[in-house]
């Protein structure tokens, strides 16, 4: 496979420290990804001209990505975005390199990380969505190739294709719905609204459209909204935005078409470290836990403000009590809870996937996901 290699630029001022460490602000241009079935309706549905869809090209978009190469649990940055689809939505992606494919440019362990946090896609045999199941049942078989990825945000463009937010790897999303299409559930994202308005002098347009209000919110994939956070470790994968198609079908509908990447991205998570710059203004909703998948033991840290008692309790997948791993914790910090795969009577428990509960007095809990692999 081809690598869309993306430009990499040092911010001047840390120039010389992202030279010397692997740490420091970064930015990405993205750059375009051959792709079909591209969608010609704005999030309003209103259908852009004859004239545009047969001359735009994604060659002429411009999106940037600021982002900083070492965090205690997220991925996130700044992406700014110029001529893109005018009232468009766009899924935010993080993308694995399975080696089966990538050879020795991928990453088989960061493609892993990503794929429990998110979602997976089988690339073959018989290419589609996948699951935890049928990936942890053939992950050693050399015929059968998995690609994780990680929807973790969205946005809709302007009138003018144009974009700027802030984005963290906080949420796992499965798609993207309008709000007045399906029912919300209670972890799914905060509807985001959007006027959609075009005139008949805009490229996209053949006549005036809007104002139409319309809502967009995320089903959630793992987790509830804001919850999700990324293994401590080196990854290398890709950076991606994607089309939302809305569940449509038929000419000019979309097919979720990946239209802009950057195929080099590399950022560190890095547990212990406590980056500077990390907000944490809320007792246990920055943590990491690695590695994960893992054989022998995984660890959880976080940190604390003031002296007390932490837990992490284990449960298996149908809710029955495995460990409690508890510690009294002597005053504010980095603290460690860690699980070495045994039950409470200290006997091997049998490989699979496992729950964990986090909590500490008043703080608020934190849950997730461990996969037990010998």
């Amino acid at each position: 496979m081809p690598i869309a290699h993306c430009r990499v630029a040092f911010w001047v001022a840390l120039a010389l420290v992202a030279l010397s460490a692997p740490c420091g602000a970064e930015t990405l241009d993205l750059v375009p990804s051959p792709a079909s079935n591209y969608r010609w309706r704005d999030v309003a549905t209103y259908v852009y001209s004859p004239a545009y869809q047969a001359t735009y090209l994604y060659d002429s978009a411009g999106v940037t990505v600021d982002f900083d190469r070492c965090r205690d649990s997220v991925f996130a940055g700044h992406l700014t975005a110029t001529d893109l689809k005018p009232n468009f939505a766009y899924q935010i992606k993080l993308v694995g390199k399975p080696e089966g494919i990538w050879g020795s440019a991928g990453d088989d362990t960061t493609n892993e990380r990503i794929g429990y946090a998110g979602r997976w896609w089988r690339v073959t045999p018989n290419p589609g969505n996948s699951n935890d199941a049928d990936y942890e049942a053939h992950r050693d078989d050399p015929d059968y190739i998995y690609e994780g990825y990680l929807v973790f945000d969205f946005f809709t463009t302007d009138r003018f294709g144009a974009a700027e937010l802030d984005f963290a790897s906080t949420s796992s999303y499965h798609v993207l719905w309008w709000e007045d299409q399906r029912t919300r559930g209670s972890c799914d994202s905060p509807v985001e609204w959007s006027t959609v308005t075009g005139f008949a002098s805009d490229p996209a347009y053949d006549e005036d459209v809007g104002p139409t209000e319309v809502g967009v919110y995320a089903e959630i994939e793992r987790l509830c909204y804001g919850e999700t956070t990324l293994p401590g470790g080196h990854y290398n994968c890709r950076f991606a935005l994607t089309e939302e198609s809305f569940h449509q079908s038929g000419p000019g509908e979309g097919g979720w078409a990946t239209v802009l990447v950057c195929d080099t991205l590399t950022f560190e998570i890095d547990c212990a470290a406590g980056v500077p710059g990390v907000p944490r203004d809320r007792l246990l909703r920055e943590y990491c836990l690695g590695p994960n998948p893992f054989g022998d033991r995984v660890s959880l840290e976080f940190t604390v403000p003031a002296a007390g008692r932490a837990e992490m309790v284990i449960y298996d997948m149908r809710g029955r009590l495995i460990r409690r791993c508890g510690a009294e914790l002597p005053g504010a910090g980095a603290r460690v809870l860690s699980w070495d795969g045994t039950d409470s009577a200290g006997r091997q428990v049998a490989e699979g996937i496992y729950f964990y509960h986090l909590k500490s007095g008043d703080a608020p809990d934190a849950t997730g996901k461990l996969v037990l692999l010998r």
